[in-house]
């Protein structure tokens, strides 16, 4: 043989050329940007954190967690720019869906790996579904007395109503849509159909009610029948501010139909609705939180409070509550702090109680109900993840072994 001869290596196997749904695949998988949002997440919980000492929960949650873009009061320093966290959660169930589970191999040995990727996309989606359909509110229950209606925490709306009228249906004018930055605004309000127009004006984001013989009254201010809205410094806090307006309704060839001053108290039941009469029909208009109602009632057969020693600062609280379904079945339950009332769908927590109304007043207990389709969505995605991770930690675990195999030390002679 002629050891001359050159020796034939054989031919390479060519490599496949990624095509540009593999080329986007790892652009948009890439870590690079997994690293990026996670910094961006770990930022934007930081701020939005203290932030709810000046804010309140409420406000922080609407700037900062549940926005796609942070408005611009909550940009550090004044002039820096953040993405939401709905955006930046939007981004990383992108990142993840293409890096963790289709980029990735699929063999046994990182299953475990997927199925922590689509735990996490769980956990991402359980957020979507809350921001988009979680309904949330407080209800206030008085002793004896039971109620299935919820009010917003927040929202504040003028309700219009016919009540012998063949259209049973309350119409909302939210506040968003009357809210003015100057009292001396006016804004106009008519819906097809109302013989009338209704004339908003004065607003106040936080009032109360009082006599024009209030000195701390300005001259001049708009008053109705000796009555006047006094400003109120705004609360940081936004679910404690209440807001205050003028209401003019007229008809539609502009005659004067009734003047009223609304103004929504933080300690009252309910408020007394503006009524007018236009054509023979009757129509009524109130000022209060957007308000729902559930497929049951509460009532409140005993509140108890106990409190830190020489403070008026609650320790614990509990309202022991008489539940009737809709079959009309009665259920006794015990409501305190994390072992709330679930039923039909609707978890009902111990969030506060009337501690501070006067002496003689009766005291309310107020439940935060809620009503969220992905409320057990996050418990499933972290068992997925734990089956995930150990499935991975056990494959690692079998290739360590068998890669190094445990050998027998020699008998002693």
């Amino acid at each position: 043989m002629n050891s001359d001869l050159p020796t034939l290596s054989p031919p390479e196997t060519p490599r496949r050329r990624a095509g540009a749904v593999d080329r986007i695949l790892s652009i948009v998988g890439s870590y690079h940007i997994a690293v990026v949002l996670f910094l961006l997440m770990i930022l934007l919980t930081l701020i939005g954190t203290f932030s709810q000492k000046t804010v309140g929960l409420y406000e922080s949650l609407r700037i900062y967690f549940v926005s796609w873009i942070v408005p611009k009061e909550g940009w550090p320093f004044g002039f820096i720019p953040l993405p939401g966290m709905a955006l930046v959660l939007a981004v990383m169930f992108v990142n993840l869906l293409a890096g963790g589970v289709l980029r990735i191999r699929k063999n046994w040995r990182t299953i475990g790996n997927v199925i922590a990727h689509l735990s996490m996309l769980g956990l991402i989606a359980a957020g979507a579904a809350s921001l988009w359909y979680k309904q949330e509110g407080n209800m206030r229950i008085f002793k004896g007395e039971p109620t299935n209606r919820v009010q917003a925490i927040q929202d504040m709306v003028l309700e219009v109503q016919e009540p012998a009228g063949p259209d049973k249906n309350v119409y909302l004018i939210h506040e968003t849509a009357f809210r003015t930055d100057s009292p001396a605004e006016t804004t106009t309000f008519h819906r097809s159909g109302w013989p009338f127009e209704l004339k908003v004006s004065s607003y106040q984001r936080n009032a109360t009610i009082t006599t024009t013989g209030d000195p701390t009254v300005l001259p001049g201010t708009d008053q109705v029948d000796g009555y006047t809205l006094r400003p109120l410094p705004v609360n940081p806090l936004q679910e404690f501010n209440m807001a205050g307006v003028f209401l003019d309704a007229v008809d539609l060839s502009g005659k004067p139909l009734g003047r009223t001053v609304l103004a929504q108290g933080e300690h009252t039941r309910s408020n007394a609705p503006f009524s007018f009469s236009v054509g023979g029909r009757q129509f009524t208009v109130v000022l209060t939180r957007e308000t729902w109602e559930v497929p049951f009632t509460l009532k409140l057969d005993d509140f108890k409070a106990t409190y830190y020693p020489g403070t008026r600062k609650a320790k614990e609280y509990e309202s022991n509550v008489t539940m009737t379904n809709a079959a009309g079945t009665d259920t006794k339950f015990r409501i305190w702090m994390n072992n709330p009332l679930r039923d039909s769908g609707y978890v009902a927590y111990q969030t506060s109680f009337d501690d501070q109304s006067p002496a003689g007043q009766e005291k309310f207990s107020v439940l935060t109900v809620v009503k969220n389709p992905s409320d057990q969505w996050p418990f499933y995605s972290l068992v997925m993840a734990t089956i995930g991770l150990c499935i991975t930690f056990l494959t690692k675990l079998l290739r360590f072994l068998k890669r190094n195999p445990v050998t027998k030390a020699p008998a002693a002679a």
